[in-house]
């Protein structure tokens, strides 16, 4: 299976870097780039993408004020180039953090753990109740 994946970065040279590394691993759809976040974001709704590799800081907005006022499905990398920004980062729950520029090695290592959380999540079994079992956890009295 091959996970459909965007890149959100206002540097058009880390976009390239970032889309080639994408389009050439074997497991990954590479579905655009985008410039803009909230075309990016538009996309991400659209096209319900699977992983989202996203700048921190970009013109206008960045990746924390995005993260608190929408909210995106998809596995999330930021990437930036300072570093001081991975700790906040995680605090929001992304799935990797990436230093500029990426390295090959570690972009595959980002990449085989996000598969394997979103594989993780898919086959995760979902509690089935019995009807009268959901009952009774009303009061309906």
């Amino acid at each position: 299976m091959k996970y459909s994946t965007i890149v959100i970065d206002d540097s058009s040279i880390q976009r390239l870097a970032t889309s080639v590394l994408v389009k050439n691993h074997p497991n990954l759809h590479f579905v655009g780039s985008y410039e803009s976040p909230y075309k990016g974001i538009k996309t991400i709704y659209d096209q319900k993408v699977d992983i989202v590799f996203l700048d921190v800081l970009m013109e206008n907005v960045d990746a924390f004020e995005l993260l608190d006022n929408i909210e995106i499905n998809s596995a999330i990398v930021l990437n930036s180039t300072w570093e001081n920004f991975a700790e906040r980062a995680f605090d929001y729950g992304i799935n990797d953090f990436l230093m500029k520029p990426m390295p090959k090695r570690r972009f595959d290592k980002a990449i085989d753990k996000i598969i394997k959380q979103i594989e993780q999540k898919k086959v995760k079994q979902i509690k089935v109740f019995p009807f009268s079992e959901l009952l009774s956890n009303f009061d309906l009295n």
